[in-house]
């Protein structure tokens, strides 16, 4: 009997070890070698909820029905222009927040410059990004849903505070044998182009890490990451530039508010700094099938002359089994002034096809302390069903 038990130990061990990890960081180079000419790609991803939550809070809230969210879709586009060269522009075609298809931003990649004939010195581990995207700050963003984009996401909301925002600017990233050095720089907001962005300084954004397979079936990442706006800024958007809307549709919403929240369910330092230091450190463990990931994350600004401080806490757990994956996370966010929002969410998902992810998550969350006003002291909880498609 022990024989046998150990036999099959070491026939789930090896099916285990076998697993690919869907965790995606940075991408890749582009391979530069396969280019045959301009090439140009046509994608998009869909997204449903049903959605089952109950709330409850010492006001009275919407009457919560069981039913399906608004549909979502992205369409976007990737142009090879050039050995190394890359182009890509996304669309929100439906949101929740906005009922018109509109851009949402597109920049352009380059890992090797054939316009220099030095390029093979340096491009090798260098990659320059350039356009309207999302700063790399944190590793956060990379297990977010955007609007219909959620095959990277195993849960159904994204983390509590949720820093994505869509601004010009250039990235140039340093990648060899497995340490990574990022540098950036962007005008700091969302809505560019109004007049008075030019009285406005740069602001800064920097990512240090280690990512590498310490043994055949370990890989450890570890990063570290800075984002800085400097005193006098017209009020610089990190967090709540997700025009898209968020998951967890009309929670912990008062009756008597006829305007949709469409940031439901996050709970952030806002936007409008005019002032900020923000850090976050990564750490990034896959085991086989089992995958870690957790969250430090601490932000000192100043909003409309008074001080914030956040803190942001998180750790997930993963554990794959060929297409399908179970899993865990607690997520917890805090301010200077005693109020918090905590999150447990558990669920599950299958991979029909690389292409094709259906997901179930239960939540519950709970908000404390008077940040919150007439719902301090309210929670939320129930299942959250979510099909998508991407290619």
């Amino acid at each position: 009997m022990k024989n046998e038990m150990y036999k099959i130990i070491v026939l789930v061990i090896l099916f285990v070890g076998s697993i690919e990890s869907h965790a995606q960081f940075e991408k890749d180079k582009i391979d530069s070698e396969s280019f045959s000419g301009l090439d140009i790609k046509l994608g998009a991803d869909f997204a449903l909820q049903l959605q089952g939550i109950e709330h409850e809070a010492n006001v009275e809230l919407v009457d919560l029905k069981k039913n399906f969210n608004l549909p979502t879709a992205n369409l976007h586009i990737t142009a090879n222009l050039a050995p190394g060269m890359q182009l890509h522009i996304n669309n929100y075609m439906s949101s929740r927040h906005h009922n018109d298809a509109w851009v949402e931003g597109g920049y352009l990649t380059i890992d090797k410059m054939v316009f220099l004939p030095i390029t093979d010195v340096f491009m090798d581990y260098l990659t320059i990004k350039a356009g309207v995207f999302n700063p790399n700050y944190g590793d956060a963003h990379f297990y977010r849903s955007n609007n219909a984009a959620v095959i990277n996401n195993p849960f159904v909301g994204n983390f509590i505070m949720d820093n994505f925002t869509n601004n010009p600017g250039m990235e140039i990233m340093f990648r060899h044998q497995g340490v990574l050095a990022m540098i950036g720089t962007n005008n700091g907001r969302m809505n560019y182009g109004r007049g008075n962005d030019l009285i406005d300084d740069l602001v800064f954004n920097w990512k240090l890490g280690y990512d590498s397979y310490l043994l055949d079936d370990l890989r450890v990442r570890a990063t570290f990451s800075g984002y800085h706006v400097d005193d006098g800024h017209s009020g610089s958007t990190l967090w709540d530039g997700d025009r898209a809307g968020a998951r967890y549709y009309t929670v912990m919403q008062p009756a008597d508010v006829t305007a949709d929240n469409f940031r439901s369910g996050r709970w952030s330092p806002s936007s409008g700094q005019s002032q900020m230091n923000s850090y976050m450190f990564n750490l990034f463990v896959q085991f086989y099938g089992l995958e870690l990931f957790g969250i430090y994350e601490d932000m000192r600004g100043v909003r409309n002359g008074n001080d914030q401080h956040f803190n942001q806490t998180a750790i997930q757990a993963l554990y794959r089994i060929g297409d399908f994956y179970v899993g865990t996370r607690f997520n917890n966010v805090d301010n200077n002034n005693g109020s918090s929002v905590t999150r447990m969410n558990f669920g599950g998902g299958w991979f029909m096809t690389n292409n094709v992810l259906v997901k179930l998550d239960y939540v519950d969350q709970k908000y404390e302390g008077p940040a919150h006003g007439s719902i301090d002291g309210g929670k939320f909880n129930g299942l959250v069903f979510e099909a998508a498609i991407s290619f």
